[in-house]
């Protein structure tokens, strides 16, 4: 095992630093597909590979903050929560898709069932995502709890 050259504080400087070229490469790998979209570059051909690294980094990111019992620092997974979440999604990506349509065909009724269609589809989507997931996060935070209270019991 290699020795670590870093103090506390240093070592704290460095996971934030990981933390934001994270946040920095997700969106910005996210803000290009859409750009490449936008500008008609929607093919997989133009886009296949940002978006199998999104995923991955998105897999990576649900799959061990789940494993580890983590939600988020300041929301909570409720219905709630999960509703406004859903909702903003839709509005967002209808409204990307909206300004895509109207750009493309400038016809005003057939942009605004677009965004219709894609608001419904992503609201949907997004919420009955959160929602199982929600229920995943709470399993196992749950099996978290009882396995370190049974730690401390043990001691």
């Amino acid at each position: 095992m290699k020795k670590n050259n870093l103090d506390e504080m240093q070592e704290q400087k460095l996971l934030k630093i990981e933390h934001r070229g994270y946040r920095i490469a997700f969106w910005g790998i996210a803000a290009a597909i859409y750009v490449q979209i936008a500008i008609g570059h929607d093919d997989f051909m133009y886009i296949g590979g940002e978006s199998i690294v999104l995923l991955l980094m998105s897999f990576y990111g649900l799959v061990d903050c789940i494993r580890n019992g983590i939600w988020d620092r300041k929301l909570q997974p409720t219905l709630k929560t999960n509703l406004c979440v859903s909702l903003v999604s839709g509005l967002l990506i209808g409204g990307f898709w909206f300004g895509v349509s109207y750009h493309n065909n400038h016809a005003l009724a057939g942009s605004l069932a677009t965004f219709a269609i894609m608001f419904l589809s992503v609201s949907g989507l997004v919420l009955a995502a959160l929602t199982v997931t929600a229920a995943i996060y709470k399993r196992k935070k749950r099996q978290l709890e009882q396995q370190a209270d049974t730690e401390e019991n043990e001691e």
